[in-house]
């Protein structure tokens, strides 16, 4: 997860000065912010995962389900903030931001199927 998030802030970086012509120190700040942002949330999120996976927890998919609302409503409120606080550059950050949601959604989205699919067949 790590990996993604070092090889998606460049990138997005550098499509951004070439495509909409905007400074690298005006959004270098914000990238950094998001991938950290959602790096914590993303590894807090697995901790916990995994946590009720080892418990054989049946509240497994009500805790997926939360969190990925959870995650939305706290980008949401980003957006917002990040609005408020700026006023300009707004649709970059917005796009920064759901680059790196996308991300982490398939990421998690994987690793949780993953760890469900080897759990249910460690359980038979």
């Amino acid at each position: 997860m790590a990996l993604i998030y070092c090889c998606l802030g460049p990138l997005l970086l550098v499509v951004e000065t070439r495509l909409a012509h905007v400074s690298p120190a005006q959004q270098a700040l914000p990238i950094t912010l998001l991938a950290v942002f959602f790096f914590t949330y993303s590894l807090l999120g697995l901790y916990v995962f995994n946590k009720l996976i080892d418990n054989h927890s049946k509240s497994l998919t009500h805790f997926y389900l939360i969190s990925k609302t959870l995650r939305f409503f706290l980008s949401m409120v980003l957006i917002v903030i990040y609005g408020v606080i700026t006023r300009e550059g707004l649709l970059a950050f917005a796009i920064n931001l759901f680059v790196f949601y996308m991300a982490t959604v398939i990421y998690t989205t994987i690793y949780c199927a993953k760890a469900e699919y080897k759990n249910k067949k460690s359980e038979l």
